[in-house]
């Protein structure tokens, strides 16, 4: 689900401290001697004793003595359910080997054990994990606090991200410009909460691709079980070739603009990619009109003797092909230039004028 490959930032490793604080929590739990009416504050505190004091104290309500009921409803759950829940929860972290041995990713309902209120209270456990990323300033909260060591903070931990490129300026997702990231969650946080603070998880967006009417909680996964990644793009471990572009039909104001490989397998990920994504179309579509536009202007503008139009569309799209996953809109605009090569309808005849250039 990329266009464009993504890398880890160095503040990862923080991140992944906070998946270790999950893990130390799930493995407390499953210890067979723990007794649920026992989990207080203290409690909390020595599974967690990296962490500064008062942070821990955003884990209990109102910084009381006793912890979330969440906690306590999974403390209360049955020593097989734990159990399976921290297996699972070890597995699905490894997510580069899951990913490669097929990406079966389970829902946590799935697994044995597992009654209702049991996959509710850790739902809504590990997505309060993620939200505590979170800056609340009005509480005094900068995200997590590590005994000698930086906070992590969904602020901090993006504008590092998107230091790195692509994603300076291109949105993985669609090519485009990225502007104010957001952080989008891969595997959705309602189905998948074991993996809501994975650094493997998460990739920074642009807004349009984040919002519900674009990919919002839909899976890059292939429906029923087990629920395999082999015919989708990964962000980390799969972007989309060098090979791929975007090819226009229809006229220049309408065009219909599709994702093309020469590799029938990835071209299958790529027509899931523009499923899931279900803005792209729309979108590709404006932002071609509007450059084609301009495009006319700027190549009958550079028209000289001996030069054709050609010449002038080639050395563009040459531009634009080494712009990629650099400059917003590469791909678009590199299929506004093919398609004047292609004789596509609607788009070489703007090129003519009372004294028109020659195409050859």
């Amino acid at each position: 689900m990329a266009l464009h490959p993504v890398k880890l930032p160095k503040s990862a490793a923080r991140l992944l401290r906070v998946v270790v604080l999950q893990k130390k929590l799930l493995k407390a739990l499953c210890e067979p001697t723990m007794n649920a009416a026992t989990i207080d504050l203290a409690w909390l505190q020595c599974v967690w004793r990296n962490i500064d004091p008062e942070w821990v104290r955003r884990f209990c309500p109102d910084g009381k003595k006793s912890p979330l009921p969440e906690i306590s409803t999974m403390a209360a759950s049955p020593l097989t359910a734990r159990q399976a829940l921290f297996d699972e929860f070890c597995r699905q972290n490894r997510v580069a080997k899951a990913f490669h041995a097929g990406g079966d990713f389970r829902d946590i309902c799935d697994l044995g054990g597992m009654d209702p209120a049991l996959v509710h209270s850790t739902g809504h456990l590990f997505k309060l994990c993620y939200e505590r990323l979170s800056h609340k300033e009005s509480r005094g909260w900068s995200g997590y606090e590590f005994a000698g060591h930086r906070c992590i903070s969904n602020s901090s931990y993006k504008n590092d991200f998107t230091s790195i490129p692509p994603t300076t300026a291109v949105c993985p997702y669609c090519d485009g410009d990225i502007g104010t990231p957001k952080l989008d969650h891969y595997l959705c946080k309602s189905r998948f909460p074991l993996l809501a603070c994975s650094p493997w998880n998460l990739v920074p967006v642009c807004s349009s691709c984040n919002e519900l009417a674009a990919k919002g909680d839909r899976l890059a996964l292939t429906p029923g079980a087990p629920n395999s990644m082999a015919d989708w793009l990964h962000p980390f471990f799969r972007a989309a070739s060098t090979q791929v572009q975007i090819r226009l039909s229809g006229a220049p104001n309408a065009s219909i603009p599709i994702l093309e490989s020469p590799n029938t397998v990835e071209q299958i990920r790529l027509n899931n990619h523009s499923e899931l994504i279900r803005t792209l179309s729309d979108r590709w579509t404006k932002r071609a009109s509007a450059f084609f536009d301009g495009f006319v202007n700027e190549v009958k503008r550079k028209s000289t003797t001996g030069q054709t139009a050609d010449d002038l569309v080639r050395v563009r799209l040459d531009d634009f092909a080494a712009e990629r996953g650099r400059e917003p809109f590469s791909l678009i605009r590199a299929a506004v230039c093919q398609a004047v090569l292609d004789r596509r309808t609607g788009y070489c005849e703007e090129f003519s004028d009372s004294n028109p250039v020659r195409l050859i």
